[in-house]
């Protein structure tokens, strides 16, 4: 369980998207239990036409043969127009050698991302927020935490992940 049994929450702030050249593009690292996480998105798609987004561990090729690590998590890409329409996906994985990426290939249309009437993409930029937890008897993360999470109601870690490590 996380320190203080907390949801740690990230928000990467993704500017200039429409730029990107990069199939794939990552956060900076973020901790989660002493874990090392990052999310890695495929603004084109993964061979899907979807914004396609993944928590990865990190810094798995250190760990020993026959690791694992469980996370409990959600997803959002964030309409910054209206909050509550935001695209949230939930779920479980138990993450090892041979699956240190979890995530959703089809969180999001490209068509409804680059849409100008929709909060996707405002001035440029997209949010994509992740909530974090490992407690594996626990799981309230939900579209309605994700969407009316006020930081100041709700105990969060938030990691503000402003920068990017670009992969080809």
């Amino acid at each position: 369980m996380d320190i203080n049994g907390q949801v740690t929450k990230v928000t990467w702030r993704i500017a200039n998207f429409c730029s990107i050249k990069s199939k794939k593009l990552c956060s900076e690292i973020f901790t989660v239990d002493g874990n090392k996480w990052r999310l890695c998105i495929y603004p084109k798609g993964n061979n899907v036409d979807f914004l396609s987004v993944y928590l990865v561990v990190a810094d798995s090729v250190i760990w020993p043969t026959g690791w694992s690590r469980y996370a409990y998590f959600g997803i959002a890409v964030i309409d910054q127009f209206d909050r509550e329409n935001s695209e949230t996906l939930v779920t479980s994985k138990e993450f090892t050698e041979n699956e240190a990426d979890w995530g959703f290939p089809s969180i999001l249309p490209l068509s409804e991302l680059h849409n100008p009437t929709r909060g996707y993409l405002v001035n440029d930029t997209c949010l994509v927020e992740a909530y974090v937890f490992t407690d594996r008897n626990i799981g309230f993360i939900s579209h309605e935490l994700i969407v009316k999470t006020d930081t100041d109601k709700l105990q969060t870690k938030e990691a503000d992940c402003v920068k990017a490590a670009m992969y080809n």
